[in-house]
């Protein structure tokens, strides 16, 4: 045969059939089903009912503030007049925001967002496995993502957790292109993800570089080119990190509000301070350069805090397999850039959460995507090979994992937790008997068998949230929202009874259950030793304002004189609750977030009293850290306001000064 014949020969090959007999195309494919089942999942999990859940009065409060103006929703104004930030940059707020000046405020408003980011990032990582090893991989990861517990809880909820989760997805997807392609140009694109993500969360974004950079310089360009991707990828990606941090500590302090839960007025200490070595406790703070903040939730730092009753339900479930399917990737000569990428950010964020100081349980829901991505990616390579050693070892792991929890913690979860394991052995066989059979039953009864053989447990466990709304400290399962342990939530399951503990207890929408329940499920270690105490310290403002603060607002709404602030109260929990409750009211939070802050200083309220644009001030319901530090500038407030000002007589109302004349 000739070269020219050989020639015409491809073409004939190469040349598309004629329309008239081209087979048809499926309008609906097996994959675009599990996609949508996927996103309807997630949305059961996250979004249904939330319009009757519960919300922090603290969140809240700032969406509203930032929907009165742009200048307010730029910087993530506390409080509607501007005059303090809240303690993180505001890009996970800016989309609540941006409802709640479109829809008007709800607790929907404030938690739809997060509820809708969950959605997309199981799709997103669904979509990100497929691509790497098929169907059933995408599937896998996706219902991991959509079933992980305290993902669940928290995108029920407007803490700041759900758009950061989001910005991983995202940027998982993008990585995993830059690694299979080879392009520098999507190599760009997951660093600008991570910025996005910087936006949502800070520092925790850049955890993710390590892993990202070292996965791209395994893949099989020539060096030079790997290094100069990774570094003009990393400096884009840290420039546009630092883009708010740069306007932000440019502009003059008189211009703009003061930068919350910090000493010195400054962007950067609050990123990088705070948020940052803040959070590692005593060994790494300056209580000269910085404040520190560690949340009293999730048990003491450890090599196993993420086993410990205030956590194992949360996200304990799939860390076992997550970390066998690294191994597995690895055994199978999977790319080494995958395996490397998603073992080196698994790695990296288990020790990072097991070893900071303090922190909230849904700080955890990021793992839910690096977990996902190595568990699906590993069992659907496994299947593509036609290899069940693999396959089996996920599903045994997981469904061990699930009964030792269950027997460790207790409670009705356990007949679950053995349903799981025989779910396991059925998708076992499953895929021994089916393998012989039509590939389309193959993969459908691999699919549904090994979802509920790996995570029947787990998404018990995230049904029971939607039941129990939790928002100040959200948990999934039902338990008290300021404990963690295992078995409120599935004996509340169990008995069926929403707006119950489980134990017959009321729940309230949203503050700690009594504390020292006496049962398992309701007791929480780390509270008691760090001195925290439920109805005062940080976490008590929102629940100390109550209709004393309320009673004193009606009375300074009603003789106001057309000041600045209608009234001034001492912590941003306190003033929370009555920004929301008004619709906006101009409140002063005295000493920001923690109660601490130098915002106002005595001599700038003095001049604010003098100009007539604070007159009442309440001095009861003090919410945040407020303490007894005469040095501070709240405490020096609280003094002078007590010297110099009026107490109002009326009977409806205490502790309501009127400083007129002061």
């Amino acid at each position: 045969m000739t070269i020219a014949t050989r020639s015409a020969d491809r073409v004939a090959v190469e040349r598309p059939a004629p329309a008239a007999v081209r087979a048809p195309r499926r309008r609906f494919s097996l994959w675009a089903g599990c996609l949508i089942a996927l996103g309807l999942l997630s949305a059961v999990l996250t979004v249904w009912g939330s319009w009757a859940g519960s919300r922090s009065e603290y969140y809240a409060s700032i969406a509203v503030s930032m929907s009165k103006s742009w200048p307010n929703f730029f910087f993530g104004a506390l409080d509607p007049a501007g005059t303090v930030t809240l303690d993180k940059i505001p890009g996970s707020y800016w989309v609540p925001a941006l409802f709640v000046k479109a829809f008007g405020f709800s607790t929907f408003a404030v938690v739809l967002p997060n509820a809708l980011a969950a959605v997309a990032a199981t799709v997103i990582v669904a979509i990100t496995a497929r691509r790497l090893a098929g169907a059933c991989a995408g599937w896998i990861a996706g219902a991991i993502v959509a079933t992980t517990p305290i993902l669940v809880a928290v995108s029920r909820s407007n803490q700041p957790e759900s758009f950061f989760v989001l910005g991983l997805a995202l940027t998982s997807w993008a990585a995993l292109n830059a690694l299979r392609l080879e392009r520098g140009r999507w190599l760009m694109l997951a660093g600008v993800f991570i910025a996005v993500s910087f936006q949502a969360y800070m520092l925790e974004a850049w955890a993710l570089w390590p892993a990202l950079a070292v996965a791209y310089l395994c893949t099989r360009q020539p060096l030079r080119r790997r290094i100069a991707h990774v570094i003009v990828a990393g400096l884009v990606s840290a420039a546009l990190s630092v883009v708010w941090i740069v306007i932000v500590w440019l502009i003059p302090a008189g211009s703009r509000p003061y930068i919350g839960s910090t000493l010195h007025d400054d962007p950067w200490e609050m990123v990088f301070g705070y948020n940052g070595l803040g959070r590692f406790g005593a060994a790494t703070s300056d209580s000269s350069a910085y404040n520190s903040f560690t949340p009293p939730f999730s048990g003491g730092a450890g090599v196993l805090r993420l086993f410990n009753e205030q956590l194992a339900g949360q996200i304990g479930w799939l860390i076992p397999a997550a970390v066998l399917a690294v191994v597995i990737l690895a055994v199978l000569r999977v790319r080494a850039a995958v395996w490397v990428f998603v073992g080196m950010w698994l790695a990296t964020f288990l020790a990072m959460f097991s070893t900071v100081a303090g922190m909230h349980q849904f700080y955890t829901a990021a793992l839910a995507v690096p977990m996902g991505i190595a568990v699906g990616v590993a069992f659907g390579e496994a299947l593509r090979r036609r290899m069940l050693w693999p396959c089996i070892a996920l599903l045994t792991v997981a469904a061990a994992t699930a009964v030792v929890i269950a027997a460790v913690y207790g409670g009705y979860s356990l007949p679950v937790a053995a349903a799981q394991v025989v779910a396991a052995a059925v998708a076992v066989f499953g895929m021994a008997w089916s393998g012989r059979r039509s590939r389309r039953v193959w993969r459908v009864v691999v699919g549904v068998t090994t979802t509920i053989g790996m995570l029947l447990t787990p998404a018990v466990w995230s049904a029971v949230t939607i039941a129990h709304p939790s928002s100040t400290n959200p948990v999934a399962g039902g338990v008290s929202d300021l404990g963690g342990g295992f078995t409120g939530a599935t004996r509340g399951f169990a008995a069926g009874r929403p707006g119950t503990d489980g134990f017959g207890q009321g729940t309230p929408p949203q503050g700690p259950a009594p504390q020292g329940a006496g049962r398992r499920g309701l007791r929480h270690r780390g509270p008691a030793s760090t001195g925290f105490a439920p109805n005062g310290g940080r976490f008590g403002g929102a629940l100390l304002a109550g209709g004393n603060g309320t009673a004193a607002l009606t009375y300074a709404t009603a003789h106001a004189t057309g000041g600045r602030y209608i009234l001034a109260v001492f912590g941003a929990q306190a003033a929370a609750p009555l920004i929301t409750s008004s619709g906006g009211a101009s409140i002063l939070p005295i000493g920001g977030f923690s109660g601490n802050d130098p915002v106002p200083t005595l001599a700038a309220f003095t001049a604010m009293v003098g100009a007539g644009d604070v007159r009442y001030v309440q001095t009861s319901g003090r919410g945040g850290g407020f303490g007894g530090d005469t040095a501070t500038a709240s405490t020096q407030i609280l003094t002078w306001v007590r010297s110099n000002c009026t107490s109002v007589m009326d009977p409806a109302v205490t502790d309501l000064y009127d400083c007129a004349g002061g």
